[in-house]
């Protein structure tokens, strides 16, 4: 009787131990996927935030301070600069640049869209899986506002989406929060 109840007893200890193992590794392999997918964002994440920032750092060459900023909503920003983003030259004439995200929306995410005077020049479907944009816009002194001819700095938030690795799982999501400031206009004394 003591064998059996022994045995039996061993037989418990044992599966429990074979459980924790298959739990544990399972949970091992979800991790490392999950942390594989999330590294490959990463290289997305940072295109994205030195693009922004290339970007913004154009506005207001040549332009007046308080006219560098012509649209400031939060889901585009509109500005003036006499650099032609095109062609990669300083121009004679003033170019309105607009960044903004496609309103084509694909498998792996929304492109990051620049406009220059209107007309579509870098369509950044290279950097995959954003999901959202959204900008805020701050004074000289740091105080957020809505008014485009004050605005001295755009803080803007990114949200990448990315399915995950397994069926049933939440997706990963990753959040990039840049601060890009319009040194042209703090340059020039605004």
């Amino acid at each position: 009787m003591n064998a059996i109840i022994d045995v039996m007893g061993s037989f418990l200890i044992g599966s429990i131990l074979l459980l924790m193992m298959i739990t544990f590794q399972y949970q091992m392999q979800e991790t490392a996927a999950r942390a594989m997918f999330s590294a490959n964002m990463m290289s997305h994440i940072d295109d994205a935030a030195t693009f922004l920032n290339h970007v913004i750092a154009l506005a207001g060459i040549g332009v007046a301070p308080t006219s560098t900023v012509t649209v400031a909503q939060t889901n585009r920003m509109v500005f003036r600069t006499y650099w032609d983003y095109n062609n990669g030259y300083l121009s004679a004439v003033s170019n309105t640049i607009e960044i903004k995200l496609s309103p084509v929306v694909t498998p792996v995410g929304t492109a990051l869209t620049i406009y220059q005077n209107g007309q579509l020049v870098e369509d950044n479907g290279h950097i995959m899986w954003v999901e959202h944009l959204h900008f805020t816009y701050y004074t000289k002194t740091d105080q957020a506002t809505t008014t485009a001819s004050a605005v001295r700095s755009a803080e803007i938030r990114l949200t990448f989406k990315r399915d995950p690795p397994r069926l049933g799982t939440a997706p990963i999501r990753a959040r990039l929060q840049i601060k890009c400031y319009l040194m042209n206009a703090y340059m020039r004394g605004a």
